[in-house]
């Protein structure tokens, strides 16, 4: 793994970050997600890695009945996440680790990750930590900035440089040997609060494990 120096990569740059901007990246569930989470059978066990206060998380429990585990390490966003889950009753559990290194002992229905922008040099332990985490035939949804963003007329948000955001290349070439559904690069007007709305180039993949 890295040793970078950048800030974000520490959990308490996020813990003063969300301690004082409530809702950082808005309430409202991630839009990919909510119009891909048809795939998911009612009920599904499901792990979001970098969660943040669990927005899509608890959307996943609350309008699908999932049971599911929102990872991240800042502890501020999780006790978020936690206190939501409680006061609407979710079957939402919290675990608090560094997906950088996180190697879970179990496997989930379907992953979910979103905007969750590592270096080059941490990418390849997440791609294998999404794929072991899912059982055969489960589903992983997964939304990046790519590079494009920073020379694409779009609008300033998200990381600054481009080896934190993800080609559309690296990530078909990484779960290669499971079914792609749909891998492609996308230009999209996101919504998902105050610090990322406006026009933005993802990649967005929806991948069926066990199959390629």
């Amino acid at each position: 793994m890295s040793d970078s120096p950048r800030p974000s990569s520490r959990p308490d740059f996020w813990d003063v970050r969300y301690e004082r901007d409530r809702h950082l990246f808005g309430a409202e569930p991630n839009a990919f997600v909510k119009a891909e989470a048809h795939r998911l059978p009612p009920e599904s066990e499901v792990v979001e890695v970098g969660a943040g206060e669990g927005r899509t998380a608890a959307w996943l429990a609350r309008e699908h009945g999932h049971r599911v585990t929102a990872v991240d390490f800042s502890e501020t966003a999780l006790k978020t996440a936690q206190d939501r889950a409680e006061a609407e009753h979710l079957r939402l559990d919290t675990v608090r680790a560094d997906v950088r290194t996180w190697r879970p002992d179990r496997q989930w229905d379907a992953a979910v990750v979103t905007f969750l922008q590592l270096l080059p040099d941490e990418r390849p332990h997440l791609y294998r930590l999404l794929k072991n985490s899912v059982r055969s035939g489960g589903w992983l949804l997964a939304e990046w900035f790519r590079p494009a963003h920073l020379t694409g007329p779009y609008d300033r948000m998200g990381p600054s440089r481009a080896d934190r955001m993800v080609p559309v290349d690296e990530v078909r070439r990484a779960f290669a040997d499971e079914h792609l559904a749909s891998v492609e690069a996308v230009d999209v007007h996101l919504q998902e609060g105050p610090h990322l709305t406006g026009d933005a180039a993802v990649v967005r993949g929806i991948v069926q494990a066990g199959a390629s």
